[in-house]
Protein backbone atom coordinates (compact mmCIF):
# COMPACT_ATOMS: atom_id res chain seq x y z
CA UNK A 1 0.00 0.00 0.00
CA UNK A 2 1.20 3.36 -1.03
CA UNK A 3 1.45 5.63 2.14
CA UNK A 4 -1.07 8.24 2.45
CA UNK A 5 -0.10 12.40 3.80
CA UNK A 6 -2.42 11.74 6.76
CA UNK A 7 -1.36 8.12 7.94
CA UNK A 8 1.44 10.23 11.14
CA UNK A 9 -1.28 13.25 11.58
CA UNK A 10 -2.51 11.66 15.11
CA UNK A 11 -4.75 13.26 17.54
CA UNK A 12 -6.78 12.67 19.99
CA UNK A 13 -9.52 11.02 18.16
CA UNK A 14 -7.20 8.27 16.10
CA UNK A 15 -5.54 7.70 19.08
CA UNK A 16 -8.69 6.49 21.00
CA UNK A 17 -10.28 4.89 17.68
CA UNK A 18 -7.05 3.13 18.05
CA UNK A 19 -7.15 1.63 21.64
CA UNK A 20 -10.74 0.36 20.95
CA UNK A 21 -10.08 -1.36 18.32
CA UNK A 22 -7.05 -0.78 16.03
CA UNK A 23 -8.63 -3.07 12.92
CA UNK A 24 -11.09 -0.61 12.68
CA UNK A 25 -8.24 2.22 13.28
CA UNK A 26 -7.02 0.77 9.50
CA UNK A 27 -10.45 1.02 7.91
CA UNK A 28 -11.14 4.39 9.28
CA UNK A 29 -7.41 6.28 8.90
CA UNK A 30 -5.42 3.61 7.07
CA UNK A 31 -7.65 2.95 3.94
CA UNK A 32 -10.36 6.13 4.82
CA UNK A 33 -13.18 4.60 4.42
CA UNK A 34 -16.16 6.35 5.79
CA UNK A 35 -20.18 6.36 5.26
CA UNK A 36 -20.93 8.69 2.15
CA UNK A 37 -24.02 9.80 3.82
CA UNK A 38 -22.88 12.58 6.84
CA UNK A 39 -23.09 12.15 10.33
CA UNK A 40 -25.55 14.35 11.90
CA UNK A 41 -23.84 14.11 15.19
CA UNK A 42 -20.35 15.38 13.31
CA UNK A 43 -22.54 17.81 11.40
CA UNK A 44 -24.45 19.18 14.38
CA UNK A 45 -21.40 19.32 16.66
CA UNK A 46 -19.51 21.36 14.40
CA UNK A 47 -22.68 23.68 13.95
CA UNK A 48 -22.56 24.03 17.47
CA UNK A 49 -19.24 25.09 18.03
CA UNK A 50 -19.90 27.80 15.66
CA UNK A 51 -22.19 29.25 17.44
CA UNK A 52 -20.70 28.60 20.61
CA UNK A 53 -17.55 30.96 19.01
CA UNK A 54 -19.82 33.66 18.88
CA UNK A 55 -21.12 33.62 22.17
CA UNK A 56 -17.67 33.34 23.23
CA UNK A 57 -16.34 36.06 21.38
CA UNK A 58 -19.13 38.40 21.06
CA UNK A 59 -20.71 38.02 24.55
CA UNK A 60 -23.88 36.48 25.98
CA UNK A 61 -26.65 38.51 23.81
CA UNK A 62 -29.85 38.11 21.71
CA UNK A 63 -27.62 39.40 19.02
CA UNK A 64 -24.89 37.44 19.70
CA UNK A 65 -27.46 34.34 19.53
CA UNK A 66 -28.93 35.10 15.92
CA UNK A 67 -25.61 35.42 14.65
CA UNK A 68 -24.61 31.91 16.04
CA UNK A 69 -27.70 30.57 14.84
CA UNK A 70 -28.13 31.68 11.29
CA UNK A 71 -24.06 30.19 11.32
CA UNK A 72 -25.09 27.02 12.26
CA UNK A 73 -28.17 26.67 9.92
CA UNK A 74 -25.88 27.53 7.37
CA UNK A 75 -23.77 24.98 8.14
CA UNK A 76 -26.17 22.44 8.76
CA UNK A 77 -28.12 23.13 5.21
CA UNK A 78 -25.05 22.17 3.62
CA UNK A 79 -25.66 18.58 4.56
CA UNK A 80 -28.81 17.92 5.20
CA UNK A 81 -32.46 19.40 3.67
CA UNK A 82 -35.38 20.40 5.78
CA UNK A 83 -36.99 17.55 5.09
CA UNK A 84 -34.46 15.47 7.32
CA UNK A 85 -35.01 17.45 10.51
CA UNK A 86 -37.35 15.16 11.60
CA UNK A 87 -35.20 12.11 11.10
CA UNK A 88 -31.97 13.92 12.39
CA UNK A 89 -33.93 15.70 15.69
CA UNK A 90 -32.89 16.30 18.75
CA UNK A 91 -30.08 17.90 16.41
CA UNK A 92 -32.04 20.46 14.58
CA UNK A 93 -31.08 23.83 14.03
CA UNK A 94 -34.84 24.20 15.68
CA UNK A 95 -33.74 23.19 18.73
CA UNK A 96 -30.00 25.07 18.46
CA UNK A 97 -32.68 28.27 17.73
CA UNK A 98 -34.53 26.96 21.15
CA UNK A 99 -30.50 26.91 23.01
CA UNK A 100 -28.56 29.24 22.65
CA UNK A 101 -30.49 32.00 24.52
CA UNK A 102 -31.62 29.03 27.31
CA UNK A 103 -27.24 28.37 27.41
CA UNK A 104 -26.70 32.35 27.92
CA UNK A 105 -29.50 32.06 30.67
CA UNK A 106 -27.94 29.38 32.74
CA UNK A 107 -24.58 30.36 32.56
CA UNK A 108 -25.34 33.96 32.53
CA UNK A 109 -22.61 34.44 35.53
CA UNK A 110 -19.74 33.53 33.48
CA UNK A 111 -16.55 35.30 34.12
CA UNK A 112 -13.80 34.57 32.20
CA UNK A 113 -11.74 35.76 29.70
CA UNK A 114 -11.66 34.05 26.12
CA UNK A 115 -7.73 34.48 25.64
CA UNK A 116 -7.86 31.86 22.33
CA UNK A 117 -10.55 30.33 20.33
CA UNK A 118 -10.55 27.10 17.83
CA UNK A 119 -6.84 26.56 18.57
CA UNK A 120 -4.98 23.94 16.48
CA UNK A 121 -1.42 22.74 15.86
CA UNK A 122 0.61 19.47 17.58
CA UNK A 123 2.67 19.07 20.46
CA UNK A 124 5.68 17.03 21.31
CA UNK A 125 5.32 13.82 23.58
CA UNK A 126 8.82 12.44 22.86
CA UNK A 127 11.32 12.88 20.40
CA UNK A 128 10.31 13.04 16.55
CA UNK A 129 6.36 12.19 17.89
CA UNK A 130 3.63 14.60 17.93
CA UNK A 131 0.35 14.74 18.31
CA UNK A 132 -1.74 17.16 16.78
CA UNK A 133 -4.40 18.98 18.44
CA UNK A 134 -7.56 21.26 17.94
CA UNK A 135 -8.53 22.90 21.37
CA UNK A 136 -12.41 24.78 21.40
CA UNK A 137 -11.40 27.58 23.73
CA UNK A 138 -8.86 28.56 25.76
CA UNK A 139 -10.01 31.04 29.17
CA UNK A 140 -8.81 32.15 32.29
CA UNK A 141 -10.37 33.25 35.46
CA UNK A 142 -9.48 33.32 38.90
CA UNK A 143 -9.20 29.50 39.45
CA UNK A 144 -6.35 29.90 36.59
CA UNK A 145 -6.22 28.60 33.02
CA UNK A 146 -8.25 26.44 31.67
CA UNK A 147 -10.09 25.21 28.39
CA UNK A 148 -13.31 24.59 27.80
CA UNK A 149 -14.14 21.95 25.21
CA UNK A 150 -17.98 22.15 24.13
CA UNK A 151 -19.83 18.37 23.54
CA UNK A 152 -23.22 17.93 22.73
CA UNK A 153 -25.44 14.90 23.28
CA UNK A 154 -29.49 14.01 23.50
CA UNK A 155 -28.90 12.59 27.40
CA UNK A 156 -27.40 13.22 30.06
CA UNK A 157 -26.16 10.38 32.03
CA UNK A 158 -23.71 9.70 35.49
CA UNK A 159 -21.74 7.81 32.71
CA UNK A 160 -21.67 10.56 30.68
CA UNK A 161 -20.00 12.50 33.30
CA UNK A 162 -17.69 9.56 34.17
CA UNK A 163 -15.99 8.96 31.19
CA UNK A 164 -13.94 12.47 30.90
CA UNK A 165 -11.60 11.30 33.87
CA UNK A 166 -9.35 9.38 32.43
CA UNK A 167 -10.46 10.22 28.77
CA UNK A 168 -7.59 10.68 26.52
CA UNK A 169 -8.57 13.81 25.15
CA UNK A 170 -8.64 15.69 28.66
CA UNK A 171 -4.83 14.51 28.47
CA UNK A 172 -3.85 16.02 24.91
CA UNK A 173 -6.05 19.05 26.34
CA UNK A 174 -3.99 19.39 29.42
CA UNK A 175 -0.55 18.85 27.61
CA UNK A 176 -1.09 21.94 25.70
CA UNK A 177 -2.16 24.15 28.68
CA UNK A 178 0.89 22.76 30.51
CA UNK A 179 3.37 23.33 27.63
CA UNK A 180 1.53 26.98 26.87
CA UNK A 181 1.54 27.81 30.42
CA UNK A 182 3.74 27.65 33.71
CA UNK A 183 2.34 24.87 35.98
CA UNK A 184 1.03 27.24 38.52
CA UNK A 185 -1.52 28.63 36.14
CA UNK A 186 -3.18 26.11 34.45
CA UNK A 187 -6.70 24.80 36.11
CA UNK A 188 -7.48 22.06 33.74
CA UNK A 189 -10.37 21.31 31.25
CA UNK A 190 -13.82 22.17 31.79
CA UNK A 191 -16.39 20.09 29.49
CA UNK A 192 -19.11 22.11 28.72
CA UNK A 193 -21.58 19.80 27.72
CA UNK A 194 -25.05 20.35 25.97
CA UNK A 195 -27.82 17.74 25.94
CA UNK A 196 -30.49 18.68 22.82
CA UNK A 197 -34.55 17.79 23.49
CA UNK A 198 -37.11 18.19 21.32
CA UNK A 199 -39.49 21.20 22.77
CA UNK A 200 -41.22 19.50 25.19
CA UNK A 201 -45.41 19.91 26.34
CA UNK A 202 -45.71 21.82 29.22
CA UNK A 203 -48.70 22.19 31.86
CA UNK A 204 -50.63 25.33 31.91
CA UNK A 205 -48.49 26.62 34.57
CA UNK A 206 -45.50 25.98 32.54
CA UNK A 207 -43.95 23.07 34.49
CA UNK A 208 -42.87 20.26 32.66
CA UNK A 209 -45.35 16.69 32.84
CA UNK A 210 -44.02 13.77 34.28
CA UNK A 211 -40.90 12.16 32.58
CA UNK A 212 -40.50 15.00 30.07
CA UNK A 213 -37.30 16.48 29.73
CA UNK A 214 -36.00 19.97 28.00
CA UNK A 215 -32.23 20.76 26.70
CA UNK A 216 -29.64 20.12 29.20
CA UNK A 217 -26.34 21.81 29.98
CA UNK A 218 -23.56 20.24 32.33
CA UNK A 219 -20.06 21.10 33.00
CA UNK A 220 -17.91 18.74 34.45
CA UNK A 221 -14.39 20.01 35.55
CA UNK A 222 -11.25 17.95 34.85
CA UNK A 223 -8.07 18.32 36.38
CA UNK A 224 -4.62 16.62 36.20
CA UNK A 225 -1.75 17.25 38.35
CA UNK A 226 2.10 16.75 36.46
CA UNK A 227 2.75 13.32 38.48
CA UNK A 228 -0.22 12.42 36.76
CA UNK A 229 0.62 13.79 33.47
CA UNK A 230 3.91 11.83 33.61
CA UNK A 231 1.81 8.71 33.36
CA UNK A 232 -0.27 10.22 30.76
CA UNK A 233 2.60 10.95 28.74
CA UNK A 234 4.34 7.70 29.50
CA UNK A 235 1.16 5.39 28.36
CA UNK A 236 0.47 7.74 25.39
CA UNK A 237 4.05 6.85 24.17
CA UNK A 238 3.36 3.23 24.82
CA UNK A 239 -0.18 3.86 22.67
CA UNK A 240 2.01 5.84 19.79
CA UNK A 241 4.59 3.37 19.63
CA UNK A 242 2.08 0.59 18.91
CA UNK A 243 0.51 2.56 16.12
CA UNK A 244 3.79 2.90 14.51
CA UNK A 245 4.28 -0.56 14.86
CA UNK A 246 1.68 -2.16 13.20
CA UNK A 247 2.25 0.63 10.05
CA UNK A 248 5.90 -1.36 9.84
CA UNK A 249 4.01 -4.69 10.20
CA UNK A 250 1.61 -3.31 7.67
CA UNK A 251 4.81 -2.47 4.97
CA UNK A 252 5.83 -5.89 5.23
CA UNK A 253 2.36 -7.51 4.93
CA UNK A 254 0.47 -8.67 1.31
CA UNK A 255 -2.53 -9.75 0.10
CA UNK A 256 -1.32 -13.03 -0.55
CA UNK A 257 -1.12 -14.10 3.35
CA UNK A 258 -4.51 -15.55 4.43
CA UNK A 259 -4.32 -13.26 7.79
CA UNK A 260 -3.04 -9.58 8.08
CA UNK A 261 -1.26 -9.21 11.39
CA UNK A 262 -0.91 -5.55 11.30
CA UNK A 263 -3.52 -3.61 13.28
CA UNK A 264 -5.07 -6.86 14.86
CA UNK A 265 -9.33 -6.94 15.85
CA UNK A 266 -10.60 -6.31 19.18
CA UNK A 267 -13.74 -8.24 19.28
CA UNK A 268 -14.76 -6.77 22.85
CA UNK A 269 -15.53 -3.50 20.63
CA UNK A 270 -17.78 -4.44 18.25
CA UNK A 271 -20.99 -2.85 19.35
CA UNK A 272 -19.64 0.07 21.22
CA UNK A 273 -21.76 3.30 20.54
CA UNK A 274 -23.60 1.07 18.25
CA UNK A 275 -22.39 -1.27 15.95
CA UNK A 276 -19.35 -0.86 14.73
CA UNK A 277 -20.17 -0.02 10.89
CA UNK A 278 -16.91 -2.48 9.90
CA UNK A 279 -18.39 -5.56 11.66
CA UNK A 280 -19.59 -7.00 8.40
CA UNK A 281 -16.64 -6.99 6.79
CA UNK A 282 -14.28 -7.96 10.05
CA UNK A 283 -16.38 -11.07 10.20
CA UNK A 284 -15.32 -12.35 6.98
CA UNK A 285 -12.12 -10.76 5.95
CA UNK A 286 -9.46 -12.15 7.91
CA UNK A 287 -7.13 -10.56 5.29
CA UNK A 288 -8.57 -6.77 4.55
CA UNK A 289 -5.96 -6.49 2.04
CA UNK A 290 -7.23 -8.82 -0.24
CA UNK A 291 -10.55 -6.44 -0.26
CA UNK A 292 -8.85 -3.00 -0.47
CA UNK A 293 -8.55 -1.38 -3.73
CA UNK A 294 -12.42 0.41 -3.39
CA UNK A 295 -14.54 0.79 -0.92
CA UNK A 296 -17.59 -1.02 -0.04
CA UNK A 297 -20.73 -0.11 -1.13
CA UNK A 298 -22.67 2.77 0.82
CA UNK A 299 -18.51 4.64 1.87
CA UNK A 300 -16.28 6.62 0.00
CA UNK A 301 -12.73 7.21 0.46
CA UNK A 302 -12.00 10.32 2.49
CA UNK A 303 -8.64 10.57 5.12
CA UNK A 304 -9.13 12.54 7.84
CA UNK A 305 -7.13 15.10 8.71
CA UNK A 306 -7.37 16.96 11.90
CA UNK A 307 -5.65 19.78 10.67
CA UNK A 308 -8.17 20.77 8.14
CA UNK A 309 -11.04 21.12 10.70
CA UNK A 310 -14.01 23.58 9.81
CA UNK A 311 -13.70 26.14 12.54
CA UNK A 312 -10.16 26.04 13.48
CA UNK A 313 -9.26 29.85 13.95
CA UNK A 314 -5.46 29.84 14.96
CA UNK A 315 -2.38 27.50 14.71
CA UNK A 316 -0.15 26.88 17.23
CA UNK A 317 3.02 24.62 17.83
CA UNK A 318 4.45 23.45 20.69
Amino acid sequence: MQEHETWQVLDATKIQTYMRCPRKFFYNYVLGWKSEIPSNHLVFGSAWHMAMEVLLDKGYTAESCAEGFNLAEKYIREFFPHEWDTGNAPKTPANILRALPMYCNTYKEDDFEVEHIEVAGSVAIGENKLLHFKTDAICRDHRGVFSLEHKTGSRLSSSWAAQWRQKMQIGVYSHVLYCMYPESEVYGVIINGTFFANEPKRKKDGELYAGARDTEFKRVPCRRTLSAMEAWLVETEEIYDRVQNDYNRLTEATEDESILKAFPRNTESCSDYGQCPFLDYCSVWNNPLQHCEEPPVGMEVDHWDPRKADTVQEIVEL
